[in-house]
């Protein structure tokens, strides 16, 4: 698999005015952390070696469904709040309006209002403008893991998780602002993998200009012979 990055690519220049400007918010460090960066370096060591993780399978879906990710049958479950993965891709600041053709994006932040000598350096082609809002955006479209073949569902059994990186001893870099998928539930083996991409405007179908699909995580599975079956 060609999509080893194990967590998010962001520039370091770009990271320190990130934590500049969210010293007044709060992201979210939970409970537990350590035990969760623990999972989190475990993982992305596996990244980094394989691409996928031995405990999945990458598989193809019927029609137009593109890929899936799915528990390999003879791997343990996963349990509720264990990490599956980090979202990795690239990290840029952009204008809120403008669009993008990636269906790979996650936006980390909105509302980011950059000083004259912050807009010359992230949007150098643009005149300044003071009431100019930015996003943080995530995008996993050129580089990235096997996670973006985690496909849609309203009904998912993964969550994206918006969490600071703290110090720590462990040797995880640390980082203002990542996405962390995890496990909503239990997931069974052979089970596909899935999450929901939609926000509050329920858009996915939408922007894809597909035909909707209703997915759960018994739609398909794999069986032992690790192909792909409808349930």
């Amino acid at each position: 698999m060609r999509f080893k990055d194990p967590r998010q690519l962001i520039d370091g220049i770009l990271k320190k005015s990130v934590l500049k400007k969210l010293r007044k918010n709060r992201i979210h460090v939970p409970r537990g952390a350590k035990k969760l960066l623990m999972e989190i370096v475990s993982v992305s060591k596996k990244i980094e070696e394989k691409g996928l993780p031995e405990r999945f399978v990458l598989r193809k879906l019927k029609g137009k469904l593109g890929h899936g990710i799915f528990l390999h049958p003879d791997a343990k479950p996963i349990l509720k709040g264990e990490v599956i993965a980090p979202y990795a891709g690239e990290v840029a600041l952009v204008p809120q309006d403008s669009e993008s053709d990636s269906d790979y994006i996650f936006g980390l932040i909105t509302g980011l209002v950059l000083t004259k000598e912050e807009q010359r350096l992230f949007d150098p082609t643009r005149s300044y403008r003071p009431r100019r809002r930015y996003s943080l955006d995530l995008d996993g479209e050129k580089r990235g893991n096997f996670t973006r073949f985690i496909n849609h569902s309203t009904k998912p059994n993964i969550e994206a998780e918006l969490l600071q990186i703290p110090a720590n001893s462990l040797g995880l870099e640390t980082g203002p602002c990542e996405i962390i998928y995890v496990a909503r539930k239990k997931i069974l083996p052979g089970q596909q993998l899935l999450v929901c991409y939609e926000g509050k405007d329920k858009s996915y179908w939408g922007a894809l200009k597909i035909k909707p699909f209703f997915m759960t995580p018994n739609t398909f599975q794999l069986n032992r012979k690790l192909r792909v079956i409808s349930v």
